[in-house]
């Protein structure tokens, strides 16, 4: 991996307990699903983690990243610089069971404070796939500019309609 000392894969349980943290800059050029939304691979992420336990004992991941990405917009085609300050923590749950129970919890809970997921099959979650995620899931549905340079079309002041030659071909008779 390019992005020295950020862990290929750690395990959510070891890394709670041993409090992981880690904080460095992550070149955009890595994160390879991101590339088909963006204008340019250019730039670096700063990313930081920290590892931790959640209420219920449940490992728990914060993730912190800041970018400037480059997005095309979708009023002028043109690139949009996208400013990214994204923070969310997920948590990782035993099995099903405990996830419907977290679930339903949402509802009386802040939603937005934790995402809840289930432990995966292997006791490993792969560092830049749940960062790559995050960022993808932070970036606008809909990027524009606030205001953007479209070219001003001139109303033509002349009588002609823009229609004008189809009613002349209905008119004709065969």
């Amino acid at each position: 991996m390019s992005s020295a000392g950020l862990p290929e894969s750690f395990d959510p349980t070891v890394a709670a307990r041993e409090a992981f943290a880690w904080s460095g800059d992550v070149p955009v050029s890595d994160f390879t699903r991101l590339a088909d939304l963006l204008v340019s691979q250019s730039g670096m992420v700063r990313v930081s983690l920290h590892a931790g336990f959640g209420a219920e004992r449940q490992p728990t991941m914060t993730i912190t990243l800041a970018a400037q990405l480059e997005q095309s917009c979708q009023r002028c085609l043109q690139p949009v610089t996208v400013v990214i300050h994204h923070e969310h923590t997920v948590a990782w749950v035993a099995d099903a069971a405990a996830l419907e129970r977290f679930d339903a919890l949402e509802d009386d809970l802040d939603a937005d404070a934790v995402e809840y997921l289930p432990m995966p099959d292997s006791s490993r979650v792969m560092t830049l796939v749940l960062v790559e995620d995050e960022l993808m899931l932070s970036l606008p549905i809909v990027p524009m500019h606030d205001e953007c340079a479209l070219p001003v079309t001139v109303a033509d002041s002349g009588d002609e309609h823009p229609f004008a030659a189809l009613a002349q071909l209905k008119t004709l008779k065969h």
